[in-house]
């Protein structure tokens, strides 16, 4: 049996994402699982993998509670379910006060755990008062998962790990049989998806980037899809820049149904975090719609467009001139008519798509079952 964990669970997002689509894959191939998740807010992935009839475990949030003591009984709940030869399998990076103990308790039971980490080591570093113990249950874990090549090396640098670090890309649908058709223009309209949150995914700086762009073109958007807590001060710092019309907020959309709208309504798109993981599920979602992107060279995202720039262009994060040039050129790109969609997909089916991250990863769990 293999259980799909998960101590910490939102109403949407990557992990939740991954989560769903690695699900969805195992349990149409007929391969035995169970889930067991911790929800922060209620989850429609997974209410839709109870629909399915998926055996799903979850400690749902109540008001007031405490979501670390309710983390404890999972874990003492999961414990009681393992027999020897089963695998835990993490879909992100368990938390640093608890992993130690989830380590010992799987293999008491003589189970095994693999853990992916969801953001690069470097972002998530063993500070105290858990570090020492977090170096050392990631040290003991069975298999330690990178999901881009380009971090691969930091479980060395960061955790003192010297064990191997395996490299599974995330699971992930296919959403698109084809390239989506680009919108007519003008106006230009750049998009984004995700949370609106200015901490890690830079939405200030992209703002601010966006006036220089705004005055040589004119006629260009930026629609933001998304929800988050950081949109009232985005929407102040739009309108403190004079951009407020140029800036279109769509709110939260369902990612089951409204991606195809989404991408059809946007000519490229913007990825400007501070700190990402692996290569970002929205960005082989855009690479499936035959999009190109501008984005950051963090985490794992140079794994997609590092050497390919007709796929998609790397700038810095931090570079305010950086980014609006970066815009500028993809602007140039588009309108000029020389960016493939054709090319951009076969980026993706070439080493991130469905069948290449489940051939990894069961060369990392299944075949040590």
């Amino acid at each position: 049996m293999i259980f799909l964990y998960s101590d910490v669970l939102y109403r949407a997002g990557g992990i939740e994402t991954y989560l769903h689509a690695l699900a969805l894959h195992l349990f149409n191939k007929g391969i035995p699982f169970r889930i067991v998740v911790a929800e922060l807010e209620p989850c429609p992935l997974v209410d839709e993998l109870v629909d399915k009839g998926v055996n799903v475990y979850r400690q749902r949030r109540l008001p007031g509670d405490s979501w670390k003591i309710r983390q404890h009984f999972m874990l003492t709940w999961l414990a009681a379910q393992l027999q020897p030869g089963d695998w835990v399998f993490c879909v992100r990076q368990p938390m640093p006060e608890l992993y130690l103990r989830m380590v010992r308790l799987v293999h008491r039971r003589q189970a095994k755990i693999a853990a992916s980490w969801m953001f690069a080591p470097e972002f998530i570093p063993p500070v105290p008062p858990y570090g020492q113990k977090f170096c050392q249950a990631v040290a003991q874990t069975d298999a330690v998962i990178s999901v881009s090549q380009c971090t691969a090396h930091q479980f060395k640098e960061v955790y003192g790990y010297t064990g191997k670090v395996n490299v599974v890309p995330y699971h992930n649908l296919l959403f698109f049989p084809e390239v989506i058709p680009l919108p007519p223009a003008p106006p230009w309209k750049i998009g984004f998806i995700g949370r609106l949150d200015i901490k890690q995914k830079n939405l200030d700086t992209l703002l601010e980037s966006l006036v220089p762009v705004i005055e040589k073109w004119q006629q260009v958007e930026l629609h933001l899809y998304g929800r988050g807590a950081d949109q009232g001060q985005l929407e102040s710092l739009a309108a403190s820049l004079g951009i407020s019309k140029h800036i279109i907020f769509h709110g939260p959309y369902d990612h089951r149904q409204d991606l195809g709208q989404i991408m059809a309504n946007c000519h490229f798109f913007v990825y400007p975090s501070r700190f990402e993981g692996g290569p970002c599920f929205t960005l082989l979602e855009v690479m499936q719609a035959g999009r190109f992107c501008v984005a950051s060279p963090v985490g794992g995202i140079p794994d997609l467009y590092a050497g390919f720039p007709d796929i998609g262009l790397l700038v810095s994060p931090d570079n305010l001139s950086e980014l609006s040039q970066g815009i500028i050129t993809a602007l140039e790109k588009v309108a000029s008519g020389v960016v493939s969609g054709d090319k951009i997909r076969d980026r993706y089916f070439d080493g991130f798509d469905m069948e290449s991250a489940h051939k990894a990863w069961e060369s990392v769990v299944l075949s040590h079952k």
